[in-house]
This record gives C-alpha cells, structure tokens and sequence, in this order.
C-alpha cells in the first residue's frame, strides 16, 4: 500500500474538525508517474476545497477498482431489495449515491465540501427522488425525530471526534426505524493528522449496537423489548483494506424475511 494512500483515504470527506488555515499543516507527498497529491493533518474546508478545486473526482471513484468493488460489495450486503426512505452521511460527488438512489424510494445525500455537493447535484439532476444538501456532520443532521430505514455511512466518521461520532450514534438510534438497516464502512489505514481510524470507529460502533451478548438468541432479543427492538449485527466483512458492517434494527435475517427458516 502506497505512502499517499494512509494519508488520503480513498472515499469521502465530510468531517467537523474545525481548524484555522494557520493551523492547518499541508504537505505534498510523491505519487507514482510523478504526481503530486495535496493531504494534511487536520481536517479542513480549504483543504478539501483544495482537493476538488481543478478535479472533479480527486478520489477515483469513477476509475478505480478498489472503489468500484467496495461500492459493489456494500450494495450486495444490504438486507433489502428496497427502502422507502434513506440517507447517506458522506456523498462526494455523488458516484455511490446514484446507485444507491436506485434501492430507494427517497434518498437524501450529505457532504460538507461545496464543490463535491454541487458534483452530486449535477449526477443526480434527473434523480428527482434524491436530495442533495451541503452541511458538516454532525450539526447538520435532522433535528426533528425521522423514520430512516437505510443509514449509510461510509468513509467519514473517523474524521470526527469522538464526541462527535457519539453524537451520530445517538442519532441513529433515535432515527433508524424498526426493520431498518445501517451500513457502515471505512478505510482501515492510519490517516495522518487524525487519531480516529477505521478500526477504533467500527470498535465504537460494536460497543454501542452490540450491547446483548452473543449467547442471546434473536427471539429473546425481541421480548426484550418487542416496541423498540435492538440492532442486530446482520453482516460483517473484515477485507484486508476496510471494515464494512451492517446492522438491521430486528432479529430477522434475510431468510428469516423471506420464510426460508
């Protein structure tokens, strides 16, 4: 794995890190074919206007085959067909949102960086059942109570603190309706200028939805407390670069869903 990518996860990049520019430490770090790529330590709105700022994909998410296989793996993992109403913390420019808008009735798509929504909003312009809007994570997230039945996170979090990131998980669970399903996925490398990885967010996801043992059967689960079930952990994929994990807010499983079992 080259230098470049430990410092530039290869996703998106939503985060709420707030740092003045003369704060801001930028370094540019040689990439293969003489290409130079802008990283930095800490998480800023210039610097990932300075990412996008004369390229439209600065991550590949349209070229490379690393994201293209993520994006496949994360749509095959999703316990359902179809969801009525979704949300994706963390859209870029909008590459995973389009096909996610074609498992959902609505969709709404969420990056703080100006230029990546703007990218989003001209991807999705015929996509009429998806909205795009600019915000930083955490602070932009409904405030009033909804019912989502997808959440997806994908390659932010660990740009967060960690109070911020509990700040999303309280959310989540008092946003994700019964039966809904949260998929979280992230880059598994250290990133420099950020304490949070791959590993110690999904080690916080764990530890906040995985609070009965595993000797608990699901139908035991579920008279615990049959009006607001717990989330049960549906699918783990541990690949050698990231994490990705699926919880499902009911103790059914795809085949439970459809009789099989």
């Amino acid at each position: 794995m080259s230098h470049n990518l430990k410092l530039t996860p290869p996703m998106h990049e939503v985060g709420n890190l707030q740092v003045s520019k003369t704060d801001l430490r930028t370094v540019y770090t040689d990439l293969p074919k003489g290409k130079k790529e802008l990283t930095a330590t800490a998480y800023s709105e210039s610097y990932f206007d300075a990412l996008y700022s004369d390229n439209s994909d600065p991550w590949q998410y349209q070229t490379r085959w690393y994201e293209k296989r993520k994006r496949d793996m994360c749509l095959a993992v999703l316990p359902q067909a179809k969801y009525t109403n979704a949300i994706e913390l963390g859209c870029g420019n909008g590459v995973f949102s389009a096909l996610l808008a074609s498992r959902c009735q609505t969709l709404v798509s969420i990056d703080g960086n100006k230029q990546a929504v703007q990218l989003a909003k001209q991807r999705l312009a015929d996509v009429r059942h998806v909205k795009v809007i600019q915000g930083i994570i955490p602070k932009i997230l409904p405030t009033a109570k909804s019912h989502f039945d997808l959440i997806v996170i994908s390659e932010i979090l660990y740009y967060l603190s960690a109070n911020d990131i509990d700040t999303v998980i309280a959310w989540i669970q008092q946003n994700l309706a019964v039966g809904g399903t949260l998929l979280c996925c992230h880059w598994r490398y250290n990133i420099d200028g950020f304490t949070m990885t791959g590993e110690t967010v999904h080690q916080r996801l764990h530890h906040a939805f995985n609070r009965i043992s595993h000797d608990v059967n699901s139908v035991q689960r579920q008279q615990v407390d049959s009006q607001n079930p717990t989330f049960t952990h549906q699918s783990k994929v541990v690949d050698s670069d990231f994490l990705l994990d699926v919880w499902q807010r009911s103790p059914e499983t795809v085949a439970m869903q459809e009789n099989l079992v």
